[in-house]
């Protein structure tokens, strides 16, 4: 009998692999040992997940989702709107690919290949099922966020990022240390408290995926991690692109984390205290750039960010859906694959802590 499978991909995306490469080689794999009959879609600006839905049932047997973290994202949440069991392979051809990196399917190393295990993945990948969150009514598979720090990942244009991968979100990341931290109300837990910072976080996957392995109970454990960003000198920001963006364990940024399995983040109509180098690097970026950089106006909602694109404006409410879907992961790592359980039971959590809980305070800044 032949096997059914739908590839979903964004025809716009300017990826460093040719279409049509990707195209026939993932036709000639999948067919390699058994017969499929694949299926491509091609999404448009103006397809929503909602649209894929009726596409999502039996005979298929495979989803494919062929991009970046938006198109993955975008798959992902058409199989949770329709509760599907059917099992999705990630095909990262995107920039980041974060998730595709969290899971294990692209190497760490931050130059890696991302399609160099992706057709052997696809063929002999293991099933598992993983939690999503929702902010404001938008399924997000990475994470969500808000303030200057959540900008950068909002900053680069396509071209940009597909011509200098992870290079663009570095210059950004520059760019929002010229702008004032926030000020946030925070609510999660029954209790709400104020907080500045530069950004706030609630995400599933640990970070950048760059560095190290990643722990996949805690994407199917049924909490998130809130993160709350603020770094004020220029050591700061070099640890959170260390502990971040490489995976070192060993730094130890300027980062509140609560575990969580909803939150609430409003904009409070106030601006933070930059630091003297925040003033300082305010002052060079104007020089090199010619333009003056001034923040938004305080009562200003803040953009909010879904796995790198702008969905909404504050108040970011999130909540955790747990196991919303079944995607495959590498077969080498089917040993961290413990039998699933029900739905009802997922809220359980491999590490002992409890929801909202705070594994590790920042140090304190001057206000």
């Amino acid at each position: 009998m032949t096997n059914q499978v739908l590839v979903i991909y964004n025809p716009s995306l300017k990826s460093q692999v040719h279409t049509e490469e990707w195209m026939g080689q993932l036709v000639r794999e999948l067919n390699h040992s058994e017969q499929y009959l694949v299926t491509f879609y091609p999404t448009t600006p103006e397809t929503t997940a909602r649209d894929l839905v009726p596409l999502l049932q039996a005979p298929l047997k495979l989803v494919i989702a062929a991009g970046g973290d938006g198109t993955i994202r975008f798959a992902l949440a058409a199989l949770a709107l329709a509760r599907s069991p059917i099992p999705v392979a990630l095909f990262p051809i995107g920039t980041g690919n974060v998730l595709a990196r969290n899971l294990g399917i692209v190497d760490h190393e931050l130059l890696a290949d991302p399609l160099a295990h992706a057709y052997d993945y696809i063929s002999n990948g293991v099933p598992m099922r993983i939690d999503m969150g929702m902010m404001n009514g938008e399924f997000f598979a990475g994470m969500a966020g808000c303030g200057p720090l959540s900008d950068a990942f909002m900053l680069p244009e396509r071209d940009a990022k597909t011509k200098g991968k992870l290079v663009p979100y570095m210059k950004s990341l520059l760019a929002t240390i010229a702008l004032p931290p926030r000020w946030f109300k925070i609510s999660t837990g029954g209790k709400s408290f104020k907080v500045q910072a530069a950004g706030v976080f609630i995400s599933n996957v640990e970070d950048l995926g760059i560095g190290r392995d990643t722990d996949l109970t805690l994407l199917r454990d049924g909490l998130f991690d809130l993160h709350i960003i603020n770094p004020t000198i220029l050591k700061d920001y070099i640890a959170l692109t260390r502990r971040y963006g490489a995976g070192n364990m060993s730094e130890n940024p300027t980062d509140t984390i609560i575990r969580v399995k909803e939150a609430v983040v409003e904009m409070v109509p106030r601006h933070g205290i930059q630091s003297k180098f925040q003033e300082f690097a305010k002052k060079i970026l104007s020089t090199i750039t010619g333009n003056s950089i001034n923040p938004p106006p305080r009562d200003e909602q803040m953009r909010c960010m879904i796995d790198g694109d702008m969905h909404s404006v504050t108040p970011m409410r999130v909540t955790v859906i747990p196991k919303a879907v079944n995607v495959l992961v590498p077969p080498e790592r089917k040993h961290d694959i413990k039998t699933d359980l029900v739905i009802s039971s997922s809220s359980s959590t491999t590490r002992p802590v409890s929801t909202g809980s705070v594994h590790q305070l920042p140090r304190a800044s001057s206000q």
